[in-house]
């Protein structure tokens, strides 16, 4: 019964910390759903968005968290409250909370494949940063889902394909380092035929 090779360990750290930069970048970059209209441009973040048009003169941009953001549109008509979704700012704290989570244990795996080590951890970073990125996909996925407006009031923007690039390669390195990084198994037959014993 052949081994199978180990998987190589330049190219688990080179994904995971490919993943981590992605993933980072994606929860502090403001630019996850945007309208960039000549006159009027919204940029959404995970937590904050900001609106920058004609109506706050030139370089002036209005500031305010998601939430706050939500509560003015259904304050401002009903038309303009049936149009948001209260998931909306929830999923985008999650969706920050998630990514800075998978892109530390992503960093400490790929730290310990570096310093060749193979600790026996109650969790191994692999294993946490894994269980981030799978629980990240669904909440990211539902903040862009719940964006506020109509159709076509706002779409996808670069924050959100670098948190769909970061998904992929945290998915491909963790796997691969939770391999590298996996403590020898103990031999349990080690003395079993000891004839000192009989």
């Amino acid at each position: 019964m052949t081994t199978p090779p180990a998987p190589n360990r330049w190219l688990a750290i080179a994904f995971a910390i490919a993943a981590a930069g992605c993933l980072a970048a994606a929860a502090l970059t403001p630019y996850w759903v945007v309208n960039n209209n000549v006159y009027d441009k919204l940029h959404f973040g995970l937590r904050a968005m900001s609106h920058c048009g004609s109506a706050f003169g030139e370089g002036e941009c209005d500031r305010s968290s998601n939430a706050a953001f939500i509560d003015h549109m259904r304050d401002f008509s009903a038309v303009a409250g049936r149009e948001t979704s209260g998931a909306f700012a929830a999923m985008g704290w999650a969706t920050f909370a998630l990514c800075v989570v998978a892109a530390l244990g992503l960093v400490i795996a790929a730290a310990i494949a570096i310093a060749r080590k193979r600790p026996d951890l109650p969790m191994a970073p692999t294993t946490l940063a894994l269980l981030s990125i799978m629980v990240a996909l669904v909440t990211g996925c539902v903040f862009v889902a719940t964006k506020p407006g109509p159709p076509g009031f706002v779409g996808v923007g670069l924050s959100f394909w670098l948190f769909g690039i970061g998904e992929v390669l945290g998915l491909a390195g963790s796997t691969l380092l939770a391999k590298v990084n996996r403590p020898p198994d103990p031999d349990l037959m080690e003395g079993a035929m000891d004839p000192d014993e009989f």
